[in-house]
């Protein structure tokens, strides 16, 4: 059977359009991807705003040892819960 010229010029054809919108979708999810500044640390008013967070909690737990010793049980607690999530999805 002897290829059809015209199919083959039209599958080509096909192919670098679908490499181009791939191309085209990928660099505009890089654009957004940078857009969102990820990985970036807070600056500014937020950045303070959470360095100041921090140290209020770190004041009221060093202060309040009853509510460390509930904090120190609620993330143990949370620990194992999550542990014993991850241990059944793994074992399916």
């Amino acid at each position: 059977m002897v290829p059809n010229p015209g199919r083959q010029i039209a599958w080509q054809n096909q192919l670098r359009t679908n490499q181009q919108v791939f191309s085209d979708n990928a660099a505009q999810y890089d654009r957004r991807r940078r857009r969102r500044n990820r990985g970036r640390p807070a600056s500014g008013l937020a950045g303070v705003l959470k360095l100041l967070l921090l140290v209020a909690v770190v004041v009221l737990l060093a202060e309040n040892p009853g509510l460390r010793a509930e904090l120190w049980t609620f993330a143990q607690n949370l620990g194992a819960y999550v542990q014993g999530l991850w241990a059944d999805t793994r074992n399916g």
